[in-house]
């Protein structure tokens, strides 16, 4: 049986009442946010937006067709902080609605709560009018967003082109072995555009550290707070590295077993502050533009046909930008772990083999970038361990611990 693709695969409304859906699909919080999110949100108001915004942008003349109309399908999706349903115009096109979710009686944290919600929304506008105006990047069209949670929607929401396509971790896992996107020629071919998609990104150079905004007075694009610190922007590397540790560790802090707060290894992003002072390669100067949330989640088909999720745009640090795609097979080893049973020795053996692969890939694509360089470097495996510690795992924590005190001796013999 065919893998459904793109809105094929979403939920269906009615699966919500009927309890078709079960846990593996939605988990009892995603449901509530569901149910509350379209009980809401005024979507006809949405849906004449839509057409209007249409409408106003193919002025009608004698010689034209009637106005178009739109509906919305019977299907949604779920993402982190967003629903997104499908827009179907009369005339064959369709867009998406992306609407902020209603979180009922319950406040689910992310670590990404800082910012109101007009400058999340904000954030992920301009990256995509960004990548859209600059670059070749495949990323949709963005027509219409209005950020106020006040308005007549009901809450922030982007009204953008609709791509028919399915994450490619999702085929993955639907029709390929472990870690492989396709066959062997289309994995490689995979990773290639991952690489080049990452290799664009850094080419975009400036001055300070911060998420991407849009001054829509001016139309000009420029470095601001940034997402997940809600701080900024940033002259160094270090005034960074300080505040978004000291959030890791608040955010964790806050929402954290007591057993995990107790463990020594809770102090991890202090000893990250420390770390970063000796081997980071950077500190002032130029900043590059990165993508924090890129990884086969975000990328639609093998073929990669579009680029999705945009609120981890930022100008970073070198050791920020220099990192590996996420849910892709390129995940780093722990340094300070020994492992003996034969199967996860020789997962250890792939793995290593495609991280080499990937960083020969990344020298091949680039000239003078110097990402490639370091992404086996041990500046970006002090910032990959910190990006585990908002996992909330003890294990891993303990691991990293482990490992941020070898480099600590490393550095002082």
């Amino acid at each position: 049986m065919p893998t459904p693709l793109g809105s094929d695969s979403w939920f269906g409304v009615d699966q919500l009442g009927s309890g078709q859906l079960d846990s593996s699909q939605l988990d009892p919080d995603e449901r509530e946010f569901a149910v509350a999110t379209l009980a809401a949100i005024n979507w006809q108001s949405l849906l004449t937006i839509a057409s209007n915004v249409r409408n106003d942008s193919n002025p009608r003349n004698d010689s034209n067709p009637p106005e178009l109309s739109c509906t919305f399908t019977d299907s949604f999706t779920m993402g982190q902080s967003n629903m997104v349903r499908r827009i179907q115009f009369s005339d064959g096109i369709s867009w998406v609605a992306r609407v902020l979710i209603i979180q009922p009686n319950k406040y689910i944290p992310t670590g990404r709560e800082l910012l109101s919600f007009a400058d999340v929304v904000g954030i992920e506008v301009a990256s995509m009018k960004f990548l859209k105006a600059k670059t070749s990047i495949p990323v949709p069209e963005v027509h219409y967003y209005n950020t106020d949670p006040e308005n007549d929607v009901g809450a922030p929401y982007i009204l953008m082109d609709y791509i028919h396509g399915t994450p490619a971790d999702k085929l993955s896992h639907a029709k390929c072995d472990p870690d492989m996107y396709g066959t062997p020629d289309q994995d490689r071919c995979f990773r290639e555009q991952m690489v080049k998609i990452q290799v664009t990104l850094s080419t975009f150079k400036f001055d300070k550290i911060g998420s991407l905004h849009y001054d829509e007075t001016t139309s000009e694009f420029f470095i601001g707070p940034e997402l997940e610190t809600g701080k900024g922007p940033w002259n160094s590397s270090m005034e960074y590295y300080n505040d978004l540790a000291d959030h890791v560790l608040q955010v964790c802090e806050r929402n954290a077993s007591s057993k995990l707060r107790e463990s020594p290894s809770f102090e991890n992003p202090n000893l990250f502050k420390h770390l970063m002072q000796l081997y980071s390669s950077s500190n002032q100067g130029s900043f590059s533009l990165v993508d924090r949330d890129f990884g086969a989640n975000n990328l639609l088909e093998f073929r990669i046909i579009s680029v999705i999720d945009f609120d981890g745009v930022m100008a970073a640090p070198i050791e920020v930008v220099a990192q590996f795609p996420s849910l892709t097979g390129l995940d780093r080893e722990i340094p300070s772990q020994t492992e003996i049973l034969p199967i996860t020795m020789e997962r250890i053996k792939q793995t290593k083999s495609k991280l080499e692969e990937y960083k020969e890939m990344m020298h091949a694509a680039e000239s003078k970038l110097g990402s490639a360089d370091l992404l086996l470097s041990d500046a970006t495996y002090v910032y990959y361990g910190l990006n585990a510690y908002k996992c909330h795992q003890a294990c891993v924590n303990d691991s990293f611990m482990v490992a941020y005190q070898k480099l600590l001796r490393d550095y002082e013999k």
